[in-house]
């Protein structure tokens, strides 16, 4: 615990008191986990990221040997009892239990519990395409194109095409296709992916595009027993928050 030194400064990751109730793990990071953030565990608990994938380990602690926040493959120091300050994401009250919401990262005052979801999206094309239209569909600012041609102009056949050529775009969902309706489902829980437009349609005059919105994404809420012990106003205010 030396090496923590004198950290009452009130700075992210910061571990207040410096107390033999602090417990404090190693793991690597996958993907960045800025100090004062949120630790989850992956696989068998070797990598923490910062938002919930696998089980919640604690916040991010910094030394004073430590560079700025933690990157891709770093040994994070993850403090999983005792008092730290973090980062909240809302206005918090002094002495009061908080709840971390696991799909955003953030340490918001006490609410359910929520086991979340992901968005679906259907897009569902139907009747058959003259040869040489364009299909057309926008996901958020990527954009997936087909052009019919022999072979290519049942409904089917264009909704097999467009699931490949959604595939090879960089955005937050996968896409699966059965007979003519292809369904996007995000790859993670949370209400951010609803914000993300959906949008499509063709040059064909017959051939139709319909895109349907499905389950609506919802955030995962976790009640890991914390407590704020300082007041935060505003979201990214620094907050004492207690691990037990």
């Amino acid at each position: 615990m030396a090496a923590y030194g004198n950290m009452d400064k009130g700075l992210p990751g910061e571990l207040v008191g410096l107390e033999v109730t602090h417990q404090i793990d190693s793991r690597l990071a996958k993907g960045a986990v800025p100090f004062g953030g949120l630790c989850f565990g992956t696989g068998d608990g070797e990598q923490v990221t910062a938002k919930g994938e696998g089980a919640l380990l604690g916040i991010a602690a910094r030394t004073a040997l430590d560079t700025p926040d933690y990157k891709d493959g770093d040994a994070v120091n993850v403090c999983r009892t005792g008092k730290i300050f973090g980062t909240a994401g809302e206005a918090l009250s002094a002495d009061a239990e908080v709840s971390v919401n696991a799909s955003t990262g953030n340490i918001v005052a006490k609410t359910s519990a929520a086991a979340g979801a992901k968005r679906t999206v259907t897009i569902t094309i139907a009747n058959t395409s003259a040869t040489g239209k364009v299909v057309t569909v926008v996901i958020g600012d990527k954009v997936a194109q087909v052009t019919t041609a022999t072979g290519t102009v049942a409904a089917a056949d264009v909704a097999a095409a467009l699931k490949t050529a959604i595939d090879a775009l960089d955005i937050p969902f996968v896409a699966s296709v059965a007979s003519a309706v292809v369904t996007l489902t995000a790859k993670e829980k949370g209400a951010a992916a609803n914000d993300i437009a959906v949008t499509g349609d063709t040059t064909d005059s017959t051939q139709t595009v319909t895109v349907a919105n499905g389950t609506s994404g919802a955030d995962v809420v976790l009640n890991p027993g914390w407590f704020a012990r300082s007041t935060a106003e505003n979201a990214n205010d620094l907050v004492i928050v207690d691990l037990g």
